[in-house]
């Protein structure tokens, strides 16, 4: 295994994570959050999650703080699968801030909402 996985296996071990149905939940009882696409704008056109900013890694810590409404608030994290978010969310979890990982990034949200990226309808 090389460092880089080993890296991500031990940050996937102890970072907090946000199941795709729990975001799904937050999302539709209103909850505060910053929902948070770290991939380049190419990889996230037309495979986002409505509703999240695209903030690509390179920049992220230097403009999360212009996107919180309020400092406390969770910042979900996400990428295409796995690497990149947990990465970010380790970095802004040592700047205070309560960031988690959305487990599978946008292909599980893709996946728990059929494809179609935005929230399920459970009616």
């Amino acid at each position: 295994m090389s460092r880089f996985e080993e890296r991500i296996t031990l940050l996937e071990q102890t970072l907090p994570h946000v199941e795709p149905a729990e975001l799904a939940r937050w999302r539709e009882a209103g909850e505060p959050l910053l929902l948070v696409d770290v991939r380049q704008p190419e990889e996230a056109q037309g495979a986002s999650i409505e509703g999240a900013v695209n903030i690509p890694r390179p920049k992220l810590e230097a403009s999360i703080e212009s996107h919180l409404e309020d400092p406390a608030q969770p910042v979900v994290v996400f990428c295409g699968g796995r690497g990149r978010s947990h990465l970010v969310a380790e970095s802004l979890r040592a700047m205070d801030i309560d960031a988690r990982v959305l487990r599978g990034g946008s292909a599980a949200w893709q996946e728990y909402c059929g494809g179609s990226g935005s929230n399920p309808n459970p009616g």
